[in-house]
């Protein structure tokens, strides 16, 4: 970079073409003489010249530059990440000086803050409350938007520093008990309703299927299958939660691939099908198949069999898991809506039946 600079500063002119500006870069690559130009350009060695246009490319480059002589040299760099707030880890950078050019105002504000309000770091607030009250962005540390800043403030130590918490996508939940120990997640809107309407109406209510639920949550299809955002993170707002997870879902590739998917991004948690209503799904449905509508109970053909699918045979009931096998093999598809209200009302036992 150095020997870049000199051959700029040794140009005869105050501006230099685009054109002009690779001759003396010497790199065949496009994104290299992207990433080079910016890098001139945080150092303070050039300054796009703005009407001269862009050159049309993607990412695109200005045509023309004004060379700059008062640019800030590697030793003011040391000089300066010496002097960042000791919470920041300068020597990830004097590793690797060209990212801390490319992020230099994003941690030198950093460093203003620790500097002069530490002491607000005591106090903990979400991602986007921080972010918005040291960089004025409140997508600065969002998981998306903000990744690159995130990695950048864990490679330098200073992201366990900002004292935050984040803030998951909520789901639609019910709760009877403030203690939470069972949790059952329903696929299906309808069921979730119908499962939060019995609850409701039996004040002295303690489960279904002869197992206990303190709190039952919407799983709205996949939305339970989010890395990011997970349920995972949702249970633990309040503490770490060690309970037991019921999964109800449809029987079908789909329902089971998203219990699969809930199981594979939500390790911590031990969550299990709800086999007891599975199987009730599959002794109303046999009621059906001994009618004469067999064609209408075929399922969703283009469905793909999970790869992993024996491990949710593992998981359920051994009986249930059988006869489960056999209604897919013959591409039938029972939706959790078979079990309604009017089923559902008598699998119900409340405080002092048990």
């Amino acid at each position: 970079m150095n020997e870049i600079v000199k051959s700029i500063y040794e140009y005869p002119y105050k501006k230099i073409e685009l054109d002009e500006l690779k001759k003396l870069i010497k790199l065949n690559e496009y994104s290299d003489l992207v990433e080079t130009i910016n890098s001139l350009i945080s150092r303070g060695v050039i300054k796009p010249v703005n009407k001269s246009g862009k050159n049309g490319l993607n990412p695109s480059l200005f045509l023309k530059y004004h060379i700059i002589k008062n640019f800030i040299t590697d030793k003011m760099l040391i000089d300066e990440l010496n002097s960042l707030h000791y919470l920041i880890d300068a020597d990830a950078f004097k590793k690797n000086m060209e990212k801390y050019i490319k992020n230099r105002n994003f941690i030198l504000t950093l460093d203003a803050f620790l500097k002069a309000h530490s002491d607000d770091l005591l106090y903990p607030l979400s991602e986007n409350e921080r972010a918005y009250q040291i960089w004025n962005d409140e997508k600065a540390l969002d998981k998306k938007d903000g990744k690159d800043n995130i990695i950048l403030l864990k490679n330098c130590n200073a992201f366990d520093i900002l004292n935050t918490y984040s803030t998951p996508e909520p789901f639609l939940d019910y709760r009877i008990r403030k203690n939470i120990k069972n949790v059952l997640v329903i696929e299906n809107k309808d069921t979730w309703f119908t499962v939060r309407k019995i609850m409701l109406h039996n004040p002295n209510f303690i489960g279904l299927f002869d197992t206990k639920i303190d709190c039952v949550i919407y799983g709205e299809g996949r939305k339970v299958t989010k890395r990011n955002n997970s349920l995972q993170d949702y249970l633990n707002i309040d503490s770490h939660f060690k309970g037991k997870v019921w999964y109800w879902g449809d029987i079908d590739n789909e329902g089971i691939d998203i219990f699969l998917s809930f199981v594979n991004v939500s390790p911590q948690l031990d969550i299990l099908p709800f086999s007891a209503a599975y199987e009730k799904m599959i002794e109303l449905f046999e009621t059906l198949l001994s009618g004469n509508n067999n064609s209408r109970l075929k399922g969703h053909t283009n469905q793909k069999h999970s790869e992993n699918i024996s491990e949710f045979y593992k998981k359920i009931d051994h009986k249930v898991a059988e006869r489960i096998k056999l209604l897919l093999y013959d591409e039938y598809y029972i939706p959790q809506e078979i079990i309604n209200h009017k089923v559902l009302k008598d699998y119900v036992y409340c405080e002092g039946e048990k």
